[in-house]
């Protein structure tokens, strides 16, 4: 007889295990099978978002991941230079700059190996099953259910599993986005690096100033210090001149070490290597049936511009409330089209970003990046998304940019909230702070807020929200920048985007809730 879960997820990498921590803090069922025995070892992904971060922060590990500091150095900026003794060294500030005037969370440094046992932890906590050292061996769909068959990797052992939905998280090297016969597209196969883990008695200063990372032109080389003497060094290599991952035997390691570091009497002892490709695709779709492409498995990036792994982070984020929606029956099944049509165009244009990025940080040593596209902030990146289609409504023309400026964001249809401080309970904290599981009703209006009450009181997924009443807002315009001063409302979604907004005064507000949760897929008992 088959276990019986709500959703299968299969990798326990950043999205698998984002996703399970997002669906088991809804009250989903779900297991997690990542083949590896545990959590990854490399450093990987390092640089977590302002964005990552207030997903995080929701989960409640937002303050364990800063106490770890891995990669932490007190501030410090990016450099470039010949090498590290270049005294010639060209500064270009902090990796991810002050973000406290557009979030409620700061940038964070983890790397991947110590934030990915958090998350698991969480996820467990949370009541997330995780089955490590567990591969999946074959599935099928019906139009009911995913049956999947796994097999615990020591032993053999296989169990049968049936669950409503599937997330393929497995990661760049998986297999699932081939067996459901989903295609993808971009340039493929860009560049070929090394991870060259060492030991060593370099200092993490250089000019006196505190570095997080410094590209060294002499090897085309990024080099990155770590606390405890342990540092990593990411080199691009000629596969079309015949280099492969062989050649760079503990000899060869040492002294691209040394010649990064411009001396030669520097400690350099190799604790790990290991290959990996700059890739840029993406997948045709990220829907199929019930299976759901997440992270590396649906996106491939260059790591420029540190998007990659939090994109899998904000696919989870996206997901995660929709599956919970939908099984809980507060939407329609329908609700999770909305998955493709909000996060494929979104990772289209990062993807272009991050690929105008490489072009300029580093030599194309094999000729095959596309042209350049013009670069836009960071932030606009990360905060500034335009969702189009989807579980949104009354957005802007098709014409209009991807991101928006994060500097001002202003309550329109398709973007995240401004975060304005606002004081809730006796605590100063944000608009963002607002969000729980349901979709929120923003207004000063009374009549909007009975509505809402009425609506939600017959099974709408809907909490309502006043200034001055539910909370104070510091900001004496907080209605005004989100665009509904004159008694209007905006309806926003679990995961911070607007999904809806009215400026005016239609003369039936509780009729117009009604026709817009119709738009958005939710379900409610009509009158």
């Amino acid at each position: 007889m088959a276990m019986k879960t709500q959703v299968l997820i299969v990798g326990g990498g950043l999205a698998g295990l984002t996703a399970a921590s997002l669906l088991a803090q809804q009250g989903v069922r779900c297991r997690v099978v990542e083949r590896h025995s545990g959590t990854s070892m490399q450093y990987k992904f390092s640089g977590i978002s302002p964005r990552s971060m207030e997903i995080f922060r929701g989960l409640g590990i937002e303050d364990e991941i800063r106490a770890q500091k891995t990669g932490d150095q007190q501030g410090g900026e990016i450099a470039r230079g010949k090498n590290l003794a270049d005294p010639e060294l060209v500064w270009s500030g902090a990796a991810w700059p002050d973000a406290s005037p557009f979030s409620p969370s700061q940038p964070a440094t983890c790397d991947q190996h110590v934030l990915e046992p958090i998350l698991r932890q969480r996820a467990e906590a949370l009541g997330a099953d995780t089955r490590f050292g567990v591969e999946l061996i074959s599935f099928e769909q019906s139009p009911t259910s995913v049956r999947a068959m796994t097999r615990r990797c020591d032993d053999g052992t296989q169990e049968a599993v049936e669950a409503d939905y599937l997330i393929a998280a497995d990661g760049a090297n998986g297999t699932l986005r081939d067996r459901l016969g989903v295609g993808r597209h971009g340039p493929g196969a860009l560049q070929h690096w090394m991870n060259i883990i060492f030991d060593t008695d370099l200092s993490p200063t250089l000019q006196g100033r505190r570095f997080t990372s410094c590209f060294a032109s002499d090897i085309n080389a990024t080099i990155t210090p770590r606390p405890g003497g342990r540092w990593l060094l990411a080199l691009q290599y000629a596969a079309n001149d015949g280099e492969t991952p062989e050649s760079f035997d503990a000899e060869r390691c040492r002294e691209l070490v040394r010649r990064g570091a411009g001396h030669m009497d520097v400690r350099a002892d190799l604790v790990d290597a290991r290959s990996w490709e700059v890739a840029a695709s993406i997948a045709d779709v990220f829907r199929s049936g019930r299976c759901f492409l997440a992270g590396d498995a649906a996106h491939l990036m260059p790591p420029t511009g540190a998007f990659g792994g939090n994109t899998g982070i904000h696919d989870a984020h996206n997901l995660a409330w929709k599956l919970a929606h939908v099984l809980h029956c507060r939407a329609d099944e329908t609700l999770l089209d909305s998955y493709d049509a909000e996060r494929r165009p979104i990772l289209e244009a990062t993807l272009l970003q991050a690929l105008a990025r490489l072009q300029r940080w580093f030599r194309d040593t094999e000729g095959r990046l596309p042209p350049a596209v013009e670069v836009v902030p960071d932030y606009d990146v990360v905060l500034g998304q335009r969702l189009r289609g989807g579980a949104t409504l009354g957005q802007n023309g098709g014409d209009v940019p991807a991101f928006a400026d994060h500097r001002s964001l202003s309550g329109e249809p398709g973007t995240r909230i401004p975060h304005l401080t606002i004081e809730r309970s006796g605590r100063k904290c944000s608009t963002l702070d607002l969000l729980e599981r349901d979709f929120l009703l923003l207004s000063g209006a009374d009549d909007w807020h009975a509505a809402a009450i009425e609506l939600a009181s017959q099974g709408m997924p809907l909490q309502s929200a006043r200034p001055g009443v539910d909370f104070t807002a510091t900001d004496a315009d907080l209605l005004r920048a989100f665009g509904i001063a004159d008694r209007g409302a905006v309806l926003v979604r679990p995961d911070g985007f607007v999904a809806w907004r009215q400026r005016g005064t239609p003369g039936d507000r509780r009729a117009e809730l009604e026709r817009v949760s119709k738009a958005l897929h939710l379900r409610f008992q009509t009158a």
